[in-house]
């Protein structure tokens, strides 16, 4: 699941979206509460996986507008500094 976190005046909390396969199809779930909690899970059955994507990537643009940070994620986390090339032999 990919995570998202608020963490603004007195606000402190997360919001999290995946896709989950099972017998009855795909479905859309969605965890959110207070950071340090478990939050509560809503589970939204979807038509199809393509259907599922779409959903999930409306939610999240939807929370980054809101000021939502994705945590965990190699989009956050900031690329290392590249390391310098040797210098060439004289």
């Amino acid at each position: 699941m990919r995570r998202f976190e608020l963490v603004e005046g007195t606000s402190s909390k997360f919001w999290e979206v995946g896709l989950a396969d099972g017998d009855g199809g795909v479905a859309l779930q969605v965890r959110f509460g207070r950071i340090g909690t478990a939050g509560q899970l809503q589970v939204k059955p979807q038509a199809d996986r393509a259907a599922a994507e779409a959903e999930a990537e409306k939610l999240i643009r939807e929370k980054v507008r809101k000021g939502y940070s994705e945590v965990g994620s190699p989009a956050s986390t900031p690329a290392p500094a590249p390391e310098a090339a040797p210098a060439p032999a004289p």
